[in-house]
This record gives structure tokens, sequence and C-alpha cells, in this order.
């Protein structure tokens, strides 16, 4: 856990991505320079890494396949220092970056890839499995804090209609990550590869002023000390990992999983 303060300017877009699983023929490679090319181009674009920055899978994981292995990275190392070069035109954006359970899986034999290698190299803030960030503008003023984590449960629904489908998975998506931190506007994680976002639920309520009533709206004020999980953002960030590839097979695949959207998502303030 890391809690971490950055200034930045009032208006500002923060982009949440993760799950970059670099080392695989099934990664989104021109998704990746899509983010990075639209957090370089913005001025006031800041990035954090929300885990699982690489494959990470060697020879002796029931995952691992030849066939869908990156032939220019095939070591974990290599995958990591990959990333860096990839990331190096953007390090000054990067606010902090987060690990993942893929990451985690080889740190008993490569040691903290994410902290030692892209982290270290690059000069950016490492945030361990997940982290408070607290965004203040020029002057100090706090603008709101973020819960950011890899890892939550799997976020899921077998329901049949579209529509109840997302609402399962937006409430499973709130309740894994309500009771992680109170005090936060936004919370986030990864791991999932599901691209969800739940805003505040905004209800009605009735006062009088003596002489009549009026309706209000509840509403999220960040300098409160308890924010009510109702009026919190709720992020899933998404993945950069395809399901299908042509001619090969990959461990999602064969698990049976489901499409997932690719892509990232951004926090416009």
């Amino acid at each position: 856990m890391q809690i971490i303060t950055k200034v930045l300017p009032k208006k500002h877009k923060l982009f949440l991505a993760g799950d970059l699983h670099e080392g695989t023929i099934l990664q989104h490679k021109h998704g990746i320079k899509q983010l990075i090319a639209d957090v370089k181009k913005d001025k006031n674009a800041y990035l954090v890494i929300m885990g699982d920055l690489c494959e990470a899978i060697t020879i002796d994981d029931k995952r691992y396949s030849r066939n869908t292995e990156d032939p220019n990275t095939p070591m974990p190392l290599l995958q990591y220092q990959s990333l860096v070069t990839q990331f190096m035109e953007i390090k000054d954006k990067i606010l902090l970056v987060l690990d993942g359970n893929h990451d985690w899986k080889i740190a008993s034999r490569f040691g903290n890839c994410v902290k030692d290698i892209f982290c270290k190299e690059l000069g950016v803030t490492y945030g361990t499995a997940c982290s408070k960030l607290l965004v203040k503008d020029p002057q100090g003023k706090l603008q709101y804090k973020a819960f950011l984590t890899h890892y939550v449960k799997n976020v899921g629904s077998t329901a049949d209609d579209p529509i109840r489908r997302e609402a399962n998975m937006l409430l499973q998506l709130k309740q894994r990550l309500k009771r992680k931190a109170s005090d936060t506007a936004i919370m986030a994680t990864g791991h999932t590869h599901k691209l969800l976002v739940a805003p505040p639920a905004s209800e009605l309520y009735l006062t009088d002023n003596e002489g009549s009533v009026r309706q209000n709206y509840t509403k999220a004020l960040q300098t409160a000390e308890y924010i009510h999980p109702d009026l919190r953002w709720y992020v899933n960030t998404g993945s950069f990992l395809k399901l299908f590839a042509l001619g090969v097979s990959g461990y999602a695949e064969r698990a049976g999983y489901d499409p997932t959207e690719l892509g990232y998502a951004v926090v416009s303030v």
C-alpha cells in the first residue's frame, strides 16, 4: 500500500490503463501505441499503470504456450525492458505504477521487476498492489482522492439480458471495492479485463425552508472524511489482451472466457 500525493493542473486527464501483457502475440500492440500517443499529445494528461505489465509466463507455468509467446520478448526480463523502451517518452507523465498477479507470479525467481526494472529505470513511483492517490491543484487544494488497485475477485454475470448483465457487473464492481477506502471519490481496479464505469448515484431528497418544500439531490464532497459508497465513481480499467488470434489458442480461449472490450479508462477533471 502506498499513499501518494501529486500536484496537477486544475484541468487535466488521468488515464487509468493496465493489464498490458507484454510478451504475448495476443497483446493489442496498436492499442498500447495509441495510449502512449494520447498521453503524450495532451500536456495535461497523466497516466497510472494498473498492474500486469507483462505476460511473465515461464515454461513451467501451466498457461505457457510457445505458440503464443512473442519471439521478440520470450523471457520476463526482456518483457519489462521492452516496456521501459516503449514508455520512456512519457515517463514524466506516469504518476505511479501498480504491480499485478502476473508480475507477482515470477517475483520469487526474478525479483520485483515492476519496482526494480520498470519503475527504477524510468524514475517513476512504485505503487505496490494498491495505492491511494491524492491529487492537489497548484495552490495546494485537494481536488480528489482515488483508490487504485490491481486485484479484486472476478467481476462477471451470466444473466441473459444485456442490461441486467451490465447492471450485475457494475454492482459487483462496487461491492468489491467500496470498503477498501471510504474517503475516495474514485475507486478503480484492473485484473478482470472488463472495461466498466459506475458513476455516482444521485438521489432525490426533500427539505423545507419553513415556507415550502424543496427538492435536493445527494452529492459527493471530496472534503468529507467519509464519502457514501453511492456517491463514488467505480472503474474497471480494461486490458490489452486479445481473446483470439488466428491459428493459435491462448489460455483465455482455452479457459472458455467471453470476449472483453479492449482499452482503458480516462478521468476528465
